[in-house]
């Protein structure tokens, strides 16, 4: 189905136009500096929103190929045209990054720190991520999977609050080279086949040397963006020590693009060549989880009990990936909907806590006895985390590691294993925070504000309803 307007350059559009809508943006007060940024940055997100649920309503839930294909000419000589296109799974990505930012968003609101150069980057980086995952040819998925890298090296560089040296060093050198093997991977299927929608590219014939090389490059480039040992080091140098809940949220956004692109390009039918190193990646990553999730559960900062979190949840889903079912490739769609929301959520609060315990020099140990709202949102928020039946996490993991299980029953226990690990180091928190104590000063006028109590209900709300129906606001015209 090709699209009679482009509504797919639109949602691309909209959060890049919205940059020069902050840039110009001014502020009266200087004690409110990037209010106004804030807002629009605010209002082009939700904006874009409302365009990606009108999408929704014209495509065919049933139907799982690209759909509103739009084609623009690039280069005459060679023959390069962008392609654009879309089905259920990519759109709720799409989705569920929107929610995932504008949630961050809300945790940065007071933040008077070059607030209007945050905003900017963030809208660059959502619609740059937005491009990528509409690309329907591999030169679109090359240059936005690139592209996206510039706005997030500036957000962690300018905002991350870490070590910023060596981490920005890492996350250049890895990234670099991810990048420079995927180029060469892309080369080489034009050469041989010329664009080729990302539909087809699953299904080249390459063989023999040829296709070894082309799809271990491939297979290596996507593994940079993935915490996966020993290609974790960049991504954990850097969202461990991360204060700032927007540029934690974002930097938890990359990992999908690597999963992403196994799901576009992993053959149907796997080649020996490759079946025997998603062998070994399977070892390794059944080695990297436990491993992670064992210093989460013995680390007493939560924001490592978080990385860890989303560092087994990721793995878990490329576990999932390489076993190249149609099926699992859905569950993960709709289980990573309500994991992006959770993870941003809880980062946010977590963050909430960590710097009321900075303003008043005190342990938030017991804080949640006294701040009820901030309670009830947090406690909600890790019980949907750790997988009881609150949101379409629940079912779609169930399914995905049942899936793990048929396949390697020892892999699919260790796998098990390591969930349940990441899944108490964050209860050890909600009981740490939970347990009475006395000398706490944090009271409940350290609460969180009525108007972040409404968002976090919305949203808890959403992640109900995607339990009982993940596609719950699509009505059928």
């Amino acid at each position: 189905m090709n699209s009679a307007f482009a509504i797919l350059s639109l949602i691309v559009a909209i959060p890049f136009l919205g940059t020069f809508f902050v840039l110009t943006s001014k502020d009266d007060d200087a004690a409110v500096s990037g209010r106004n940024a804030f807002n629009v940055c605010v209002f082009t997100i939700i904006a874009n929103i409302i365009m990606i649920w009108r999408i929704f309503m014209i495509l065919d839930e049933d139907n799982h190929s690209l759909q509103l294909i739009e084609k623009f000419n690039w280069l005459n000589t060679p023959e390069i045209n962008i392609i654009f296109g879309v089905d259920p799974f990519s759109l709720l990505l799409i989705l569920g990054v929107h929610i995932a930012v504008l949630i961050a968003l809300s945790g940065v609101k007071n933040n008077t720190n070059n607030q209007k150069a945050l905003m900017v980057y963030t809208l660059l980086f959502l619609s740059i991520s937005t491009g990528f995952f509409i690309s329907a040819d591999i030169f679109s998925f090359y240059i936005f999977f690139e592209a996206m890298l510039i706005p997030h090296f500036m957000i962690i560089g300018i905002f991350g609050e870490v070590k910023k040296q060596g981490a920005v060093s890492r996350f250049f050198l890895y990234n670099f080279i991810g990048a420079l093997i995927l180029f060469i991977a892309t080369m080489a299927i034009y050469h041989y086949y010329g664009n080729v929608s990302l539909e087809k590219v699953s299904s080249l014939p390459l063989k023999g040397k040829i296709g070894f090389y082309v799809w271990s490059a491939i297979c290596l480039s996507f593994l940079f963006r993935i915490p996966i040992w020993p290609f974790h080091y960049w991504i954990s140098s850097i969202n461990s020590g991360i204060r700032n809940p927007l540029a934690f949220s974002i930097t938890c956004l990359i990992p999908l693009t690597g999963l992403y692109g196994f799901i576009r390009f992993l053959p149907p039918h796997i080649p020996d060549f490759i079946a025997e190193y998603i062998m070994w990646g399977n070892i390794i990553g059944v080695i990297t989880m436990l491993f992670i999730s064992l210093i989460g559960f013995i680390n007493r900062d939560v924001q490592y009990k978080i990385f860890a979190y989303t560092t087994v949840y990721y793995i878990m889903y490329l576990l999932g990936i390489f076993t190249a079912d149609k099926a699992v490739f859905l569950n993960v769609g709709f289980s990573m909907f309500a994991f992006l929301i959770i993870v941003a959520s809880l980062e946010v609060l977590s963050s909430y806590i960590y710097h009321k315990e900075q303003e008043n020099s005190a342990s938030s140990q017991g804080f949640l006895c006294h701040a009820r709202r901030l309670s009830y949102c947090y406690s909600f928020l890790v019980l949907a985390a750790v997988g009881l039946p609150l949101s379409s996490m629940f079912v779609n993991n169930f399914l995905i590691v049942s899936k793990l299980l048929s396949s390697n029953l020892k892999m699919g226990i260790l796998i098990i294993f390591s969930l349940a690990l990441v899944g108490v180091a964050l209860l050890q928190e909600v009981f740490r925070l939970k347990l009475d104590n006395k000398e706490c000063s944090l009271s409940k006028d350290d609460d969180i504000s009525k108007g972040m109590f409404a968002l976090m209900l919305f949203i808890i709300f959403i992640l109900l309803m995607s339990f009982v129906k993940p596609l719950w606001f699509v009505i059928d015209e």
